[in-house]
């Protein structure tokens, strides 16, 4: 069997199973299975396969045509231009969570101070952690999250981006944590999918992502509420915090915030949609 072959023959499964991009989906599983890029694979489309290789591509397209998300079955997603070990003990990063990352680098830039601490809250596999300590050279960075199993995967991005140096990872229930110090920044990606509303999310999410990194509460909105509780122990004087909030949550958020003291803003992303909301100590 030609690549060709296979990569038509997989596009028609994963199309029947209603994956969104059969096409693209069926040539990076492809590439992955080759140890090449797409690009590769459009180029040498008249090659043929070895009899191990097509067995190895059947098997993982069946998997992902049964619903498990593309980045489980590689293990990889790329965040922020830099590559994540993703495991299914921690959610997968998604593109929008990079507006957050990116406003708190913002942030950290423009505060143009010798040393940062950063505390960043649910940090699953460390995409945004690990980020902010790979662009901002300046910062110290701790990240807590209740999984041991998300701990691990963060610290393996933290080691294979070498920031392991810069980044102290906690396994704690944030619920039941407090600071020994307060922080300069805060960010934040918290579990915000009302609890009653997990069944009603895709198969590919709710069969295979970890259902504490998405469970917000009744209403979703459990984490920022303790963060508010906390903010005095958890911000300097002049410090700020940053969190991903789901589609309509923004002005929820926005009042939990103000109603502690801070000042909030709201920044959205490519689609427009209010993303991230920002909370400055007065």
């Amino acid at each position: 069997m030609t690549i060709f072959e296979a990569v038509r023959e997989a596009t028609g499964t994963l199309k029947n199973s209603g994956i969104e991009n059969p096409v693209w989906e069926a040539g990076l599983l492809m590439g992955f299975v080759l140890k090449k890029d797409i690009s590769y694979v459009y180029a040498h489309y008249d090659n043929s396969l070895s009899h191990e290789d097509c067995e190895k591509y059947k098997d993982l397209v069946r998997i992902r045509a049964n619903g498990m998300p593309y980045q489980y079955i590689t293990q990889n997603q790329e965040f922020m231009s830099l590559d994540f070990f993703v495991s299914s003990g921690c959610l997968v990063p998604r593109p929008e969570t990079e507006i957050l990352a990116e406003a708190a680098l913002s942030w950290i830039k423009e505060k143009n101070s010798d040393a940062v601490r950063v505390l960043d809250i649910g940090t699953g596999s460390g995409a945004i952690a690990v980020s902010i300590a790979y662009y901002a050279a300046n910062t110290v960075v701790h990240a807590i999250d209740i999984s041991r199993e998300a701990i691990e995967t963060a610290k393996r991005n933290a080691k294979k981006h070498k920031v392991n140096n810069r980044i102290h990872f906690i396994q704690k229930d944030f619920f039941g944590w407090e600071p020994d110090s307060p922080y300069d920044i805060v960010v934040s990606n918290p579990p915000y999918i009302p609890g009653p509303e997990i069944s009603l999310l895709p198969a590919g999410i709710i069969n295979y992502e970890p259902v504490t990194a998405l469970d917000g509460g009744p209403d979703g909105l459990m984490f920022y509420r303790e963060i508010a509780v906390k903010i005095n122990k958890l911000l300097n004087p002049e410090g700020t915090v940053f969190v991903e909030v789901g589609a309509g949550q923004a002005r929820s958020v926005s009042d939990i915030f103000e109603n502690c003291g801070l000042l909030t803003s709201v920044y959205r992303d490519l689609s427009g949609t209010e993303r991230v909301v920002r909370g400055d100590r007065k």
